[in-house]
């Protein structure tokens, strides 16, 4: 792999730097979506025979499998659980991811789809859904600026974004992206509402300082 890349240097170095750049970028964000900053160049970069393939080797050497979809305006790695396993996610982030795609799931069946397959909502409205879910749970909400910040990590990994506030209206535009679809696949989802429905938390018997360190077995 590395006699690859030093090849690769020593014929072209700009292609070396954007193979470099994108896995970098995929290091650091696990996803690239059209619609960021600086991706489409990035996403050039994969569309490219001779700049995908030794990016998808240094990736599965890693133990990651790269996934491109072009008709989605996205790309990232995932990781080959045969080989590395699941990663590990609190159930706060859980809950919150599950929301997302619960919403993306409904906006697709309803035909409510913008660009590239995207769904759009609105912070408040999704907060609401995750208050719902969590209320028949029985586990103490996070707090709206909590939510937030949950929201905010996905989108620094190009899972979702999140808009500007708009003084106005009190809320911001959350566009959700297909990414969740294969991030939360429906095994997972079922899986996790089965643990939700059978191990409740009330609120009075997990202190908030446990619960964010709670995990899903």
């Amino acid at each position: 792999m590395l006699s690859e890349f030093r090849d690769i240097e020593s014929r072209d170095p700009k292609t070396m730097a954007r193979i470099t750049q994108t896995i970098h970028h995929l290091l650091r964000h696990q996803f690239l979506h059209i619609g960021d900053r600086g991706s489409p160049s990035l996403l050039e970069t994969l569309r490219r025979a001779a700049t995908v393939k030794p990016i998808e080797q240094f990736f599965d050497t890693a133990g990651y499998r790269l996934v491109i979809r072009e008709s989605e305006g996205w790309a990232g790695i995932f990781p080959d659980v045969e080989r590395v396993g699941h990663p590990r996610m609190g159930i706060n982030e859980t809950l919150v991811l599950l929301v997302l795609t619960r919403q993306w799931q409904e906006g697709v069946q309803d035909g409510d789809i913008g660009d590239y397959g995207t769904v759009l909502t609105t912070l408040n409205d999704s907060y609401d859904a995750y208050v719902d879910l969590v209320s028949r749970s029985r586990r103490q909400a996070l707090r709206i600026e909590e939510y937030r910040d949950a929201v905010q990590e996905l989108g620094r990994r190009a899972v979702v974004k999140l808009h500007a506030f708009d003084d106005e209206g009190q809320d911001q535009e959350l566009v959700i992206r297909p990414i969740v679809s294969l991030l939360a696949g429906e095994e997972f989802l079922a899986s996790l509402e089965g643990f939700l429905r059978l191990n409740p938390v009330p609120a009075n018997e997990a202190p908030a300082g446990e619960q964010s360190r709670d995990r899903l077995p």
